[in-house]
């Protein structure tokens, strides 16, 4: 027998599974997108809303004043990054930015926008949970954002 009386979970704490649930504003046109990232945030613990448009997503951030931001560049009434930089003007609210076509430019210009990530579509659980919790743990940790 040992002489040690560590139990396994004791070597098995992870800082982003440590996290603190976060307020999370879903910002997807693609209904189905939409919720499944709902449901996997829902499920980690955290609150969330989502919107489906730049313009009801700039009301509900001004009226839920969320955590985080996860926000698709595509959406059909204004760029991404436009609506970033808007978020931007209001708060240091990390925004973390995604896109199925991975284009470039729209990357960059949404980095240059003040966006704090970048992940690329269709959205993986684990991937997606890991990102957000270590935006919410350093939220003042935004790329391109010079007042950060």
């Amino acid at each position: 027998m040992s002489q040690f009386s560590y139990s396994a979970t004791e070597f098995m704490l992870s800082p982003i599974a440590a996290a603190q649930p976060g307020k999370v504003l879903v910002v997807e046109s693609n209904p189905a997108t939409a919720e499944i990232a709902v449901l996997v945030l829902a499920n980690a613990g955290d609150e969330v809303i989502s919107a489906s448009s730049a313009q009801r997503a700039l009301t509900v951030v001004q009226r839920w004043n969320p955590d985080l931001v996860l926000l698709e560049l595509a959406l059909p009434d204004q760029p991404g990054a436009s609506v970033c930089r808007q978020l931007r003007k209001r708060s240091p609210i990390p925004v973390i930015a995604t896109s199925l076509d991975g284009d470039p430019d729209a990357i960059d210009d949404a980095y240059a926008a003040g966006a704090a990530d970048y992940l690329a579509k269709p959205l993986r659980s684990d991937e997606l949970l890991d990102r957000i919790r270590v935006r919410l743990e350093a939220p003042q940790a935004v790329r391109g954002d010079a007042a950060a």
